[in-house]
Parts: C-alpha cells; sequence; structure tokens
C-alpha cells in the first residue's frame, strides 16, 4: 500500500462528529480503502452515536463537499490518474478470500510444529482485504519460554521445502503464551490488535485483546475480536512427541541461545539501522520475536499527520468506554 498526497483544507466549520468522522477517513485514506457508514462508526475516536448519526453526519456539509461516496463507501476524491478506490477495494476483497483460504491451509501446518499454542492471521488479510503484491502475515503463540525454537524451526521449513518464499508463509511475529504487555501504543497498533483473525485455538487472542483495553482509546465502539471461525485444536500425539526432548532445562537453554543467534544475525544484516530502531523492528526478547525489515509503522502515522495538518485537524484520543 502506498500513500497519496492530501486534499484541500476544509473551509466550512464541521460539527465535532464530523470532525472525528473526517479524522477516520483521512487515516484510511493512507492505504486508498474506503469505508462504509459502519466501519467508520467501528473506527471513530469517539462513542456518543450510532452508524446512522454517522451516516448522517457524511451527507450533511460541508462533508458533502469533501467526500465522494459510492456503493454505500465514502472516501476522498483522488487526484488525476489514480484507480478508483472502490473497484480497487473489491477486488482487493476477492482477492482476500482466495488469500484466507490459503493462510487455513497454512495456518494448520503451523499448528503441527512444536511448541505452537495458536496461530492468528493480521496485516491487510485480517482486514478482509489483500492488494495485489500482499501476503499472509501470521502472528504466532508459543508455548512459554520456546518463541526463539519455535521461530527457527518454522523459518528453516520456510527455507528449505518454501525456497523461502514469504509470499503465502510470512511468519514475522512471535509471541509466548503469557505474553500480553504492548510497550508501544499508537493507532496503527490499536488496529492491528483489534483486527486479529485467529486461525487456532482463539482463547489468547481474546484474552490478548482483553489484557489490551488501551486500544478503545483509539477505537471505542470498536467490536471484539472476532473468532467465530477459528477451530480449536488440541495437541496431537506426534506433537506431544516432538516437544518432549526440548522441554524443561534444555530447552530454556536452547531457547536463550537462538535468541542470542537471531539478535548477532540482525545485527549484522540491518548494520545501517541505529540500535534503537534495530530494537524497534526487531524485538529480541524472551516472550516476543518480530522482524519487520521495512519501518511502515512510522511512515504511515507520519502520512496520517500530514493529512491531519492538511485540514487543520489534529489526532484525537479519547478514553475506554
Amino acid at each position: 500500500m502506498t500513500a497519496r498526497s492530501a486534499a484541500q483544507p476544509l473551509f466550512v466549520e464541521p460539527s465535532p462528529l464530523q470532525r472525528d468522522v473526517l479524522r477516520t477517513i483521512l487515516y484510511f485514506d493512507v492505504f486508498h480503502y474506503p469505508l462504509s457508514p459502519r466501519e467508520i462508526y467501528e473506527y471513530l475516536p469517539s462513542n456518543s452515536t450510532s452508524p446512522a448519526e454517522v451516516h448522517q453526519a457524511c451527507v450533511n456539509v460541508p462533508l458533502t463537499f469533501l467526500l465522494r461516496e459510492d456503493a454505500g463507501l465514502y472516501y476522498l476524491p483522488q487526484v488525476s490518474g489514480e484507480r478508483d478506490p472502490v473497484l480497487d477495494r473489491r477486488a482487493n476483497e476477492q482477492r482476500a478470500k482466495r488469500f484466507m483460504r490459503i493462510a487455513r491451509v497454512m495456518g494448520w501446518i503451523i499448528r503441527q510444529f512444536p511448541f505452537v499454542r495458536g496461530v492468528g492471521v493480521s496485516g491487510e488479510l485480517s482486514k478482509g482485504v489483500v492488494s495485489p503484491d500482499g501476503d499472509i502475515d501470521f502472528i504466532v503463540v508459543t508455548a512459554r519460554r520456546r518463541v526463539w525454537v519455535t521461530r527457527t524451526l518454522l523459518i528453516l521449513f520456510k527455507k528449505v521445502f518454501l525456497f523461502n518464499r514469504k509470499k503465502y508463509f510470512c511468519v514475522n511475529h512471535f509471541i509466548a503464551e503469557d505474553y500480553f504487555a504492548v510497550p508501544e501504543k499508537n493507532r496503527y497498533i490499536a488496529l492491528e490488535i483489534a483486527t486479529l483473525a485467529p486461525l487456532f485455538n482463539a482463547s489468547f487472542f481474546r484474552r490478548f485483546v482483553d489484557h489490551n483495553s488501551w486500544i478503545r482509546t483509539y477505537f471505542p465502539n470498536i467490536q471484539s475480536v472476532h473468532t467465530e471461525d477459528a477451530l480449536d485444536a488440541p495437541r496431537g500425539i506426534f506433537q506431544k512427541i516432538l516437544e518432549l526432548p526440548l522441554r524443561r532445562a534444555f530447552g530454556d537453554r536452547l531457547d536463550e541461545y537462538l535468541m542470542g543467534r537471531w539478535r548477532s544475525i540482525w545485527r549484522r544484516r540491518y548494520r545501517h539501522l541505529s540500535d534503537d530502531k534495530l530494537r524497534e523492528l526487531f524485538r529480541t526478547e524472551e516472550s516476543i520475536s518480530t522482524a519487520y525489515a521495512g519501518d511502515f509503522l512510522s511512515q504511515i502515522l507520519q502520512e496520517y499527520s500530514k493529512r491531519l495538518a492538511a485540514f487543520g485537524l489534529e489526532e484525537v484520543i479519547g478514553k475506554a468506554p
């Protein structure tokens, strides 16, 4: 997804609700993603309203002059030469259906690995769309103190059996089943947590979202994590047998050793990054592993700030209901 330049500033004073509607549309404008009134309501920074009132705010002055509506979706007018965002969204939704079928198969494979306790999808696919160059981002839940053993086994599987192809097997995020803390809190991360799509063993994801109730300061109207399609997958005999040699102290020492090895690999591979940026993108802790070569979070938040400034707005963070 790429951002585009912002539209013209406001010239008519909007109501508080209209300002919040515009703030919401501006954020998703970074992704060229038009929204329905129901979606605007769910991602609104205020909660004293309803989808019907949101729709009314969109069709009243001044938003009626600023927004464009097509097939029940609202968005900012496109600059010359860009594609229709509604057509793009519909195409991306169709692509996401195929990707989700693949994700379920790949998720089942991941679930069979030692110490895997849950599998979910994040990124674009968790929001029901996949762009032409998109991939499947998995979030893998592991047993306590086995993040790095699990990560190493899955990366080896990808390199050997999938020829290191990442499109359908992007395993960049691992968390232990006892990990709930999210130190960095912003709109981007709040949306990622709120839209997690569990594939296997949804109970962890429900607890994870419940422990991170701060996301409702950004999205007070958001629904609970959707777990209807997630499957319960208890540990099988084969998985238990594979885990036996790596239990207790030996497994603890191996996991700690592998964490150090991965830290050294990333330090050598990304020498151009500062220590702070390396820690931010490649989190290397006992209970969490992330590996994101692109600094998308900062880029997206910067683009959002530019759009807000172009309309004379500032970000609003409310209080959890």
